[in-house]
């Protein structure tokens, strides 16, 4: 082997070195991943809150459908229902600029703060609409 192509293989190896240990010795910011976790807890939970939105929500039709439920009652508790959902889809979309709770990581807590923000939301669209 020659002096060249020895000199060229180790700058290779140095290059691919470099490029495979940068991500490791970035500086992170401190806070960033238990922001992070927050976030996804968070995301996860909205998820779940909308889930079981969307659950009502079809069982609410299934009712109706069958007869179990009178109309003005089922128009009610479907516009309820949907307007969480709204409620509940507008935070995930916010959830990327800003944190529904930055008080605590508990789960409950979180689910506490999602509760009381959609019922903030849906009490606002309430007396903005007079129902």
């Amino acid at each position: 082997m020659s002096i060249a192509g020895l000199i060229f293989g180790i700058v290779v190896l140095l290059i691919a070195l470099v490029w495979v240990i940068r991500p490791f010795l970035a500086a992170r910011k401190p806070g960033t991943v238990a922001d992070d976790l927050l976030l996804d807890k968070q995301r996860e939970r909205l998820l779940m809150v909308y889930e079981r939105t969307l659950t009502n929500i079809r069982d609410l039709d299934e009712d109706h459908t069958t007869g179990k439920m009178a109309p003005d009652d089922y128009q009610y508790e479907r516009e309820i229902w949907v307007q969480r959902g709204i409620q509940v889809l507008k935070a995930l979309d916010n959830l990327g600029t800003r944190h529904i709770i930055t008080e605590s990581a508990d789960v409950e807590d979180i689910d506490h703060a999602i509760d009381r923000e959609i019922e903030d939301a849906v009490a606002a669209y309430r007396t903005r609409t007079g129902t």
